[in-house]
């Protein structure tokens, strides 16, 4: 699932009736028993804040159409947080793999830049977790699962976790020096590629990094057969039980992500110098606002936890900084609509913390030209 595009088409609903409800939800049992009830008290606040602005019978239409969504939803599959956005022509319902705060915002837009901005900080990616005989494939995001890949997405070579038919019969020390036993490992790893390769290729994906956890040897031969290696971001050989839960195996990826968020961030501080070079940096909030709503964005970087209120005049493209967000013209944050506007045009955002930043400034575009 592709969160970065689904809130992007959300972001894209303006000026019309949008309905956000979120909540923290649980992922076992028993705390996810209270998920559906919190939910439904959301639902009732919800109907009783749009029964004060709307008719009757639009309401009733708007509370069934949620309710034909979340009448069936599992709460045993929740994440860390439910999202339900509903307007006149629909209702989404979307899981997140991170927290947020109880509440009901009825707008003309939906409230998905607190989500858009985590998502963007996060790094979401597979675990392909293989053996001689099995391989799994999980999907995380930051240090904690999202789900693991099993027979209700099937693929042209099957399901995972996939198991190897290729088996040597031979056990025992003579097993590596057993004729043919290298080619029929190298085979099923083929196989699990193909896999790997028809997920992240799925329209409806996104292509995600990748790691790949098992012993040396059979990292190596994957990374032999594999045919996109430069998706795999990083290997873990330390793990001596690949059949424990997903839970248990994502946090041993933390200091593969330390990594690779340190990477990530080396190479959006060379994307900054060479667009300064190019003279393709800006600095000036009006600049910016001008450049993306024109479509003249590479990439926005932007300082963690930066928040700036502003005043944007979309007509002029002047957008004047405000510290206090008092006025009733005032964005509580403009960082976060560039961010969004940005996405819109297919921007990349990069985050980079101040450390990292160090003199530079706290937000900055490359443009195209």
């Amino acid at each position: 699932m592709n969160l970065k595009s689904l809130l992007n088409q959300l972001g894209q609903h303006k000026n019309e009736l949008a309905i956000s409800i979120l909540l923290p939800t649980h992922r076992t049992f028993p705390d996810n028993k209270q998920d559906a009830i919190t939910l439904k008290n959301l639902l009732k606040e919800a109907e009783d804040r749009l029964s004060a602005q709307l008719d009757k019978r639009e309401v009733e239409a708007i509370i069934h159409a949620i309710h034909k969504e979340i009448n069936d939803l599992n709460h045993n599959y929740n994440l860390d947080s439910l999202g339900v956005f509903a307007s006149r022509h629909g209702v989404q319902v979307i899981r997140f793999p991170f927290s947020t705060k109880a509440r009901v915002i009825i707008d003309d837009t939906f409230a998905v830049r607190d989500l858009v901005r985590e998502i963007n900080e996060a790094v979401h990616y597979h675990m392909l977790v293989i053996s001689r005989t099995s391989a799994r494939l999980i999907e995380a995001f930051n240090d904690r699962p999202v789900h693991e890949f099993d027979e209700k997405t099937t693929l042209r070579v099957g399901s995972f976790p996939m198991e190897n038919s290729f088996l040597s019969t031979v056990k025992g020390p003579s097993r590596p020096q057993t004729p043919n036993e290298t080619s029929n490992l190298k085979e099923f790893f083929n196989r699990v590629d193909k896999g790997l390769q028809e997920i992240q290729n799925h329209p409806d994906n996104k292509r995600l990094p990748v790691i790949v956890i098992g012993d040396t040897r059979n990292v190596a031969f994957f990374k032999e057969v594999c045919d996109q290696p430069a998706d795999i971001v990083g290997a873990i050989t330390s793990v001596p039980d690949l059949k424990i839960p997903a839970d248990k195996i994502v946090p041993e990826a933390r200091s593969v992500l330390a990594e690779y968020r340190l990477n990530r961030a080396e190479i959006a501080m060379q994307h900054i110098v060479q667009a300064r070079n190019a003279n393709q940096l800006l600095t000036d909030f009006s600049t910016i606002f001008r450049a993306i709503t024109e479509g003249n964005v590479v990439r926005l970087f932007v300082r963690q936890g930066y928040i700036q209120p502003g005043v944007i005049d979309f007509e002029k493209k002047i957008v004047t900084i405000d510290e206090v967000a008092t006025a009733s013209n005032v964005v509580d944050d403009v960082v976060d609509t560039f961010i969004e506007l940005a996405m819109q045009q297919g921007g990349e955002i990069c985050f980079l913390s101040a450390e990292q930043l160090g003199a530079e400034a706290p937000l900055a575009l490359q443009a195209k030209y």
